[in-house]
């Protein structure tokens, strides 16, 4: 397994590798780790080097400081002269974030404590498994200020939490404590918040142990199911077992498994 780090002093984010987990470290903790276009472009950068390194196997999402992401950067909004140029902007950057985790094909862990709001709310539901701290809340944010949802919120949060509590969450800013969004199932599970980026890292390289092509494709199945009919998601299911029972994991899983030795 590789083993990188490129912390940089000041860098909106820390990314390592390390045991097949690459990690992807907001890091504007002195501003809650609100999403500006700087921040974006880092993440966006980080997550084209995950996806094009065939060591890493599975993406773990962590926020230094008190909160993982309190959202988009509000006072460099309120500093633009031309707020609504400079939200269409952001917009647009953080978007091909999005997209990014949409595509990608290897797990994403995401470690969260204090609030995941807006922006980063967003980035929870773009994972695939979110440890939350006990304390750790959720919440759109964005009608408190006049503004509406961006960074795909008002597209995956009905989808992972049905359309009328959606509208509840959007239309009255109402924050999920972490046991909330565990029964919502945006979250997987709790932890003590101090423990949170030890155990999300505990969940990624246990999901780093295991066959990389099953894991990734199992996810872009499940997250591309909700945009396909039925008879097309039967040919992606058949076309990515095939492909998967060719691989030597595959090969040496099934083999074991024959050979009672699992």
């Amino acid at each position: 397994m590789t083993s990188t780090s490129r912390a940089v002093p000041g860098a909106p984010v820390v990314y390592g590798v390390h045991g097949g987990v690459a990690t992807i470290e907001l890091n504007r903790p002195e501003s809650s780790n609100a999403l500006d276009l700087p921040l974006a472009g880092a993440l966006l950068a980080a997550l084209d080097a995950a996806a094009a390194d065939d060591g890493v196997r599975v993406v773990l999402l962590l926020g230094r400081g008190r909160l993982f992401c309190g959202g988009g950067d509000v006072a460099a909004m309120a500093a633009a002269r031309d707020r609504g140029a400079f939200l269409r902007e952001l917009a647009d950057a953080a978007h091909q974030v999005v997209r990014r985790l949409d595509v990608l094909e290897k797990p994403v862990v995401a470690g969260v404590q204090g609030a995941a709001a807006g922006a980063g709310l967003a980035l929870t539901l773009s994972a695939d498994l979110v440890i939350a701290g006990e304390s750790a809340t959720f919440l759109t944010a964005y009608t408190a200020i006049g503004l509406t949802p961006d960074c795909g919120t008002s597209w995956l949060l009905p989808r992972a939490v049905g359309l009328g509590r959606a509208l509840d969450l959007v239309l009255t800013g109402r924050r999920l404590s972490a046991a909330e969004a565990v029964e919502l199932g945006i979250a997987a599970r709790t932890c003590p918040d101090a423990e949170v980026p030890a155990v999300a890292r505990a969940v990624a390289e246990r999901l780093a142990s295991g066959p990389a092509y099953a894991l990734g494709q199992s996810r872009r199945l499940l997250r591309s199911a909700q945009s396909s009919t039925l008879d097309e998601h039967l040919d992606r299911e058949a076309a990515a077992i095939a492909a998967a029972g060719a691989t030597d994991e595959a090969a040496a899983l099934v083999d074991a498994f024959v050979e009672g030795r699992r």
